[in-house]
C-alpha cells in the first residue's frame, strides 16, 4: 500500500510514476527470495536423506520418485523457460537468477542439477565450466566432441533446450568460472609438458595432410559441389578432443554452434547474409591415431593427385558435418559417394550403365491345353447325364 500514488490520472502516467517502479522492484525481489528459498529447501532435504541409513534411503527415494516431486522441481518444469528468458534479458537480477537455473550433465544421471552442484564436483585443476548443445541428450552423448571429456572424467553441461545456450552466453561466467563450449575451436585442456611436446611433433608429422586437405576443402566449398552450402573452412588441424572418431567439425569461437544455426534457420524472418556472417568459419579436426587418417596420410605423401584420397577426404568432411550437428544444403554429392561405396562393397562396377530388365513372356500353351481338357470332361459328363 502507498499513500503517495496519484489516483486521478491516466494509466500511462501512473505506470511511469517513481513509486510504481519501486513497488515493482520490491515485488521482483520478494519473488526471487521465495524461489531461492524453495530451491534451497529442496536441496537441503535431499542432503538430509543422504545422511540416513542405506535401507531407509532406498525405500524413501523410491516412494518419493513414484508419489511426489519437490515443489521447486514442479515449479522448474512449468516455468523454466521464463526463468531462462529472465536471465537473458534482466541485467540487474541475472546473478540471482543464475543460482536458480538447472541443467542436465554427463554425471547427473537424467536429473537437472544447479550450477553450484557442478562447481562442487569440479576437478581442482579445472578452470572452466564446459557445456554442449544439441537436439537431445542421447545424441549429445554420442557426439565426437565429448570423447576426450568422458575419458578425462570432466563433467559437461548438456543443453537440449534452445534457450539454454543463449542464456549461458549472456551469463559469460559463474562464480569466476567461464562457460566454454566444447563444440567450438580453441578449447583448452590441462596438459603436461610431455603431452605438449608430443602434440607438436604429431602436428609436424601431419602437416602435409592438413595443408593438402585444406586446399581440397577450399576448392570444394568455394567452387565445388558445396559452393551453395555457405560453409567456409578456416583450417584443418590435429585434434586434442577425439579418441574414437576419425574427424570432427567445430566452429569458430564467436560463431554460431550447430544448434544455434538450426534455430536461426527456422526463424520466419531470417536473413541469409547475416546468418552466413554469424555462422563462423569451420575447423576440421582429425584424429592422428585413427587408421583411416594414418592411411590417408600415407596416400597423400605418395601422391597428392590420388583420386581415392581426394574422394575420401570429401566424404569424411561431409559426414563430420552431419555428425557434428550441421546441415548440408545439397547432399547429392555425399549421396553419390555413398552409392559408389556401396556398389564397391557388393563387387559391382560403380560406373556401370543402367540396364533395362527383360521380363519373360507368359507361356500360353499349357493354359490352352488345360482348357481343352476341361471342355472334354464337361462334354463327357453331359452325355452321361443324357
Amino acid at each position: 500500500d502507498s499513500d503517495d500514488l496519484p489516483l486521478n490520472v491516466s494509466r500511462e502516467q501512473l505506470q511511469q510514476n517513481k513509486i510504481m517502479k519501486v513497488i515493482s522492484k520490491k515485488l521482483v525481489r520478494k519473488v526471487l527470495e521465495l524461489m531461492k528459498k524453495l530451491a534451497k529447501d529442496e536441496e537441503s532435504g535431499g542432503d538430509d536423506e543422504e545422511e540416513e541409513s542405506e535401507e531407509k534411503e532406498e525405500k524413501e527415494e523410491k516412494k518419493e520418485k513414484k508419489d511426489e516431486e519437490g515443489l521447486w522441481t514442479k515449479f522448474w518444469k512449468e516455468f523454466n523457460k521464463n526463468l531462462k528468458m529472465g536471465c537473458y534479458e534482466d541485467d540487474s537480477n541475472r546473478s540471482k537468477l543464475s543460482k536458480l537455473l538447472r541443467f542436465y550433465t554427463t554425471k547427473s544421471e537424467g536429473k537437472e542439477v544447479s550450477l553450484d552442484k557442478y562447481l562442487d564436483r569440479m576437478q581442482e585443476s579445472q578452470e572452466s565450466i564446459y557445456y554442449m548443445s544439441g537436439d537431445s541428450i542421447e545424441t549429445m552423448k554420442k557426439a565426437p566432441s565429448l570423447q576426450i571429456f568422458l575419458k578425462k572424467d570432466l563433467e559437461v553441461l548438456m543443453l537440449p533446450d534452445h534457450l539454454d545456450e543463449p542464456c549461458l552466453q549472456k551469463l559469460a561466467d559463474y562464480e569466476g568460472k567461464k562457460f566454454v563450449s566444447i563444440q567450438k575451436a580453441d578449447v583448452k585442456l590441462d596438459e603436461t609438458e610431455e603431452e605438449k611436446k608430443k602434440f607438436t611433433k604429431i602436428k609436424d608429422m601431419y602437416k602435409p595432410l592438413t595443408d593438402w586437405w585444406k586446399k581440397k576443402l577450399t576448392d570444394l566449398t568455394e567452387s565445388g559441389a558445396m559452393k551453395e552450402a555457405g560453409v567456409k573452412v578456416e583450417k584443418v588441424e590435429v585434434s586434442k578432443r577425439l579418441t574414437e572418431s576419425p574427424v570432427v567439425v567445430v566452429t569458430s569461437q564467436f560463431g554460431y554452434s550447430a544448434q544455434q544455426e538450426k534455430v536461426m534457420k527456422s526463424q520466419a524472418f531470417q536473413n541469409k547474409e547475416q546468418l552466413s556472417m554469424m555462422a563462423g568459419r569451420k575447423t576440421l579436426e582429425i584424429n592422428a591415431n585413427h587408421p583411416v587418417i594414418i592411411d590417408l596420410l600415407a596416400k597423400v605423401k605418395a601422391s597428392e593427385s590420388d583420386e581415392a584420397a581426394s574422394k575420401t577426404a570429401e566424404v569424411l568432411f561431409q559426414t563430420a558435418l552431419i555428425e557434428s550437428g550441421f546441415e548440408i544444403a545439397d547432399p547429392s554429392s555425399l549421396v553419390s559417394h555413398v552409392y559408389k561405396l556401396m556398389s564397391k562393397e557388393l563387387g559391382v562396377n560403380p560406373d556401370a550403365p543402367l540396364k533395362e530388365i527383360e521380363v519373360p513372356e507368359d507361356e500360353e500353351e499349357p493354359e490352352e491345353e488345360d482348357k481343352d481338357d476341361d471342355e472334354e470332361e464337361d462334354t463327357k459328363e453331359e452325355k452321361e447325364d443324357l
